[in-house]
């Protein structure tokens, strides 16, 4: 099962990146920079959309292994990609992932997860619509499968429209959700869940040292059942396409299968290889 999810991952994203290496970009114009584009060249946006092309990619790797009095092995493999054309009131972006994990020969964590999110009117307003839908699976947490769908709006609160060219970028969303968990050895649940996401980007040295953070709080409508998770990464550029990465990860539901802790943290180091940062 375990190669089924990988071949699964690699062919998606062999088919969602081989556009780029076959389209060329014919929506930049060269013009001369006025005063003003000269003297804000020296704090240039975390997510210029001018500079980036319609198809953008990236993919990371980080792991641990020890060997003696304790034996671990854990990878992890991530992933993301993005669309979005300047004049389209349509992109779409995912980021899949995929843990595997071994303490002393018996396996410990086995973590999918890939999602689809579609935004509307993101490069023409602050006030963005958003679609997604995502499935996932965990051992660690017991869970057999877990399929997420919604709909929402967002508002980009700093580095939107009115100041395209801030290193600081901060956004917020919110969704109303339907979600549907089969867990190992525990009830079902079938349940309606409101979303609210705080994505934060900061760019703290140029062109070199960044920090990111997307956080989630999404209690449920309909039940006493809430989840929230947080992802808080420190990239440092090396080269002009890859990054070392400091990343934590923390996790916590307050409904869960007998024996699983509601809190989980991860933290880990390792690279990621961009299309352009």
């Amino acid at each position: 099962m375990k190669y089924y999810k990988l071949l699964l991952v690699g062919l998606f994203l062999f088919f969602a990146i081989s556009p780029v290496f076959s389209q060329t970009d014919s929506t930049q114009v060269n013009q001369e920079p006025d005063d003003d584009e000269e003297e804000d060249s020296d704090m240039p946006s975390t997510e210029e959309k001018e500079k980036l092309p319609e198809w953008y990619y990236s993919f990371g790797a980080d792991g641990v292994y020890n060997s003696g009095n304790v034996n671990r092995q854990l990878l992890s493999l991530r992933a993301s990609i993005n669309y979005e054309k300047p004049k389209s009131i349509w992109g779409v972006n995912t980021s899949p992932k995929y843990q595997y994990g071994k303490n002393n020969g018996l396996l410990q964590e086995r973590e999918f997860y890939v999602d689809l999110n579609n935004t509307f009117f993101y490069n023409q307003s602050d006030v963005y619509g958003l679609v997604f839908g995502s499935f996932e699976e965990s051992n660690l947490r017991k869970i057999n499968s877990r399929f997420l769908a919604g709909i929402g709006v967002g508002y980009k609160i700093i580095g939107g429209l009115k100041y395209p060219k801030s290193r600081v970028k901060l956004s917020i969303s919110n969704a109303f959700l339907k979600e549907k968990t089969d867990f190992y050895t525990r009830e079902d649940r079938n349940l309606w869940r409101n979303s609210t996401r705080v994505k934060f980007k900061a760019e703290i040295v140029k062109d070199k040292l960044f920090f990111n953070n997307i956080t989630f709080f999404q209690p449920s409508i309909t039940s006493k059942y809430l989840r929230w998770n947080a992802l808080t990464q420190l990239q440092y550029k090396v080269g002009k396409h890859i990054s070392l990465n400091t990343t934590l990860e923390n996790s916590y539901e307050n409904n869960n299968t007998a024996g699983v802790k509601n809190t989980q943290i991860n933290a880990s180091l390792g690279f990621t290889y961009s299309q352009s940062n």
